[in-house]
């Protein structure tokens, strides 16, 4: 806030002071007291705004631990019927998650013979990828301090489908600023019941991307914060092919979760082949609403919506798992399970050849000393070590390019 600079009116023992200084004098307070008229006004509507992203963020963050709380519940009954039977043939698995993973070796002179690139590791969108090397953005510019510009030729146009209702929204571009404390956000508000859409308050942006920005239209990853995030549903996410629209490679992602996570949306980012677009079309979906002043208020909106080209290594990145065991058991296979499995040029039914394209791997015993040991295919069985490691080395899909995004990797086993 700046500084007041107007000047008192003088003692009163010292005379008046000139009539053309008082006069001076008192424009610049009125032009002050404008100043902090705006100035206090812009606190407020901030204010305002921060008071409303509260509100649907704690709505948000309820209806989820509500959830939650009843799949425990339901978990907790199935555990307590599981306990009670035996496991069919004594098979048994571990799974470990991208929390788990690590790109060190528990040993130093281990970890310092590494030479192969070693792989990113994304807990914000959860899971492992081929270590990038550029990332060029399709919706802003970014200078060498790191400084962001959404550019004038970037063009935003946000629908919905019901036509009732009292929209009220902040800038758009709010999403597209590379700023991780702005929103957009978007409040419709009802008064009627009987006007509350059936299937929850929907929003439909499209974008286009603005073509000056950079030599060609190559995209191939799309990152979407929702706002309130897991507080709304990221219905569907598409681009625009010779004037019809398809939903990009991938889409649906394959994350292992008790929730059904698409209702409840987290961040999300897509890898997919690289294709030429000019046009994005985002729907976003909220199902939850709060009651604001007797008023169905649905608050939906985004935090980050970015479209990229990105370059990764060539000769990919290798990742390293844990899996804690105990007694003596036999390794029966190993599984690796990728969130972007069905943007991958493999269909389902050759899902054996992913080994070897998508992706390889090894393991390892852990030694008292922490130094891993290779382990061959013929100590797989009566295996007593407490520590099994799996190292892997991911690679671009060798005939579409796609980044293959590892979530999780399964050790399956049987009990001697």
């Amino acid at each position: 806030m700046r500084m007041p600079t107007s000047k008192s009116g003088g003692a009163r023992f010292r005379g008046p002071t000139s009539s053309h200084e008082y006069n001076t004098n008192e424009d610049e307070k009125y032009l002050e007291l404008i100043e902090l008229y705006k100035q206090s006004n812009s606190t407020l509507l901030t204010l305002k705004e921060a008071h409303q992203i509260v509100l649907s963020e704690n709505a948000a963050l309820h209806d989820y631990i509500s959830m939650l709380e009843e799949r425990m519940a339901g978990l907790e009954k199935q555990l307590e019927a599981v306990n009670e039977i035996s496991v069919p043939n004594g098979q048994y698995f571990k799974t470990s998650f991208v929390q788990d993973m690590t790109t060190n070796y528990p040993k130093d002179f281990q970890n310092d013979q590494v030479t192969i690139p070693r792989c990113d590791i994304d807990l914000q969108n959860r899971f492992v990828t081929i270590p990038q090397i550029n990332q060029i953005p399709k919706t802003h510019l970014k200078d060498s301090e790191g400084n962001v510009t959404v550019p004038s030729q970037l063009k935003v146009q946000v629908g919905r489908t019901s036509t009732k209702g009292k929209v009220s929204e902040n800038n758009i571009l709010n999403a597209f600023d590379g700023n991780e404390l702005s929103f957009w956000r978007r409040s419709v508000s009802y008064d009627i019941p009987s006007d509350i859409p059936e299937n929850g308050e929907d929003v439909i942006i499209e974008i286009e991307l603005p073509t000056q920005l950079v030599s060609n239209l190559n995209i191939n990853t799309i990152c979407i914060a929702p706002h309130p995030e897991r507080g709304i549903q990221i219905k569907n996410v598409e681009a625009q092919y010779n004037n019809g629209w398809e939903s990009i490679a991938g889409f649906k992602q394959q994350d292992i979760s008790s929730i059904k996570s698409e209702e409840y949306s987290p961040r999300r980012k897509w890898f997919f082949p690289n294709v030429p677009v000019q046009k994005i079309r985002i729907t976003l979906v909220q199902k939850n609403s709060i009651n604001l002043g007797g008023k169905t208020v649905f608050t939906l909106g985004a935090q980050e919506i970015g479209v990229y080209l990105s370059m990764f290594e060539p000769s990919g990145g290798m990742i390293l798992t844990p899996f804690d065991m105990e007694g003596i058991y036999n390794i029966e296979s190993i599984e690796h399970v990728f969130i972007n499995r069905s943007a991958f040029s493999y269909p389902k039914n050759l899902d054996h050849m992913l080994e070897r394209n998508i992706f390889n791997y090894d393991l390892y015993i852990e030694e008292p000393d922490l130094t891993l040991r290779p382990l061959s295919n013929s100590d797989w069985t009566s295996q007593t070590a407490n520590r099994i490691w799996i190292k892997t080395h991911l690679y671009p899909d060798p005939n579409n390019g796609v980044n293959p995004c590892l979530h999780a990797v399964r050790l399956h086993y049987t009990k001697v």
